[in-house]
């Protein structure tokens, strides 16, 4: 959470009553950056629905998380990446410029699929059923992994030989 290695040493109390239930395989979304001039286009919204997307069609994924800043969820920035849940605190005291507290949001991987359909017909098409017109909510989902990585791949190691 804390680059530079500042965070080696620190203390982190997490008090989120949600960090308790979430178990399993989970993804952690990460930051992203958009250039100014394509600002205001929903890119920010879209990536984040493509990072899960991608993670839930290739991994048995539990959940989804985001460790965001109490404003993103105060101001619905944490909302319009399609987290649908916040929990509040991640506290690092010891961060080295003051104290900082975090937000974990999260949904559940059938939550990430129905958000994600959601999204591509509603916000994307700006019609609230699909081509044939009808909603896909409640449809059965393949949730089989058929192979999670390359043989020899092994998740977590950073050993590139």
């Amino acid at each position: 959470m804390l680059y530079g290695g500042y965070d080696e040493g620190q203390r982190c109390s997490v008090t989120a009553p949600a960090a308790k239930l979430i178990t399993g395989v989970v993804f952690c979304a990460g930051a992203h950056w958009i250039r100014p001039d394509f600002r205001g286009n929903q890119l920010s919204h879209l990536l984040a629905r493509l990072g899960r997307a991608y993670a839930v069609s290739r991994w048995p994924v539990d959940w989804g998380i985001a460790i965001v800043a109490p404003v993103l969820v105060e101001k619905g920035v944490a909302a319009g990446y399609g987290y649908q849940h916040a929990s509040r605190s991640i506290l690092f005291p010891g961060a080295p410029s003051g104290a900082t507290e975090n937000v974990l949001t999260y949904l559940s991987a059938n939550e990430a699929y129905e958000d994600l359909e959601k999204f591509l017909i509603e916000e994307l098409s700006g019609s609230k059923e699909d081509a044939l017109g009808t909603s896909m909510l409640g449809r059965p989902l393949d949730e089989r992994v058929t192979r999670t990585s390359s043989d020899g791949v092994f998740h977590g190691s950073s050993s590139l030989s």
